[in-house]
C-alpha cells in the first residue's frame, strides 16, 4: 500500500473514531431510567416543532387540580419521523392526545422517552424518539 493510501485509510479511522463517539453520546439515554414505569398523560396539542436537528411536540395535561401543565417531547429529526410516517401535518394544535412516556430524570414536565402516542381517533402514531 503506498503512502497517500496509508494516510488516506488512517484519516477516515480517525474521522469514523472521533464523530461516532460524538455521535453516541449525543444520543446517550442518560437523561432517563427506561427501567422507570411509564406515564399516561392526557392533553391537547400546545405546540408541534416540525425542525432538525429534532422534531419538539408540546402540550398541555390537567394536573388532578385542574391546573394546566405544558409538557414537551424531543421526537428525532424529520427525516427519521418522515420514515415513520410522521409529516408536518401529524397534529394540530388544539386536538386531542394521550401520551405514554417515560419522564426525564431531571423532573419537571418532560417525557424523556415516549412509547406511545394516540390522538382522540384512536390513531397511533409511531413518534420517534431514539
Amino acid at each position: 500500500m503506498n503512502t497517500r493510501k496509508q494516510c488516506g485509510a488512517a484519516f477516515a479511522l480517525a474521522f469514523i473514531t472521533i464523530f461516532g463517539v460524538v455521535v453516541a453520546a449525543h444520543h446517550s439515554q442518560t437523561g432517563f431510567d427506561p427501567n422507570d414505569t411509564p406515564i399516561e398523560l392526557k392533553g391537547t396539542v400546545a405546540e408541534y416543532r416540525w425542525r432538525n436537528p429534532h422534531v419538539l411536540f408540546f402540550w398541555d395535561v390537567k394536573d388532578k387540580d385542574g391546573k394546566v401543565e405544558r409538557w414537551v417531547a424531543e421526537f428525532a429529526s424529520v427525516s427519521t419521523a418522515i420514515s415513520r410516517g410522521m409529516t408536518k401535518n401529524t397534529f394540530k394544535v388544539g386536538e386531542e392526545i394521550t401520551a405514554t412516556c417515560i419522564r426525564a430524570r431531571a423532573g419537571g414536565p418532560i417525557c424523556a422517552q415516549v412509547k406511545k402516542l394516540v390522538k382522540a381517533d384512536g390513531t397511533l402514531v409511531n413518534a420517534p424518539t431514539d
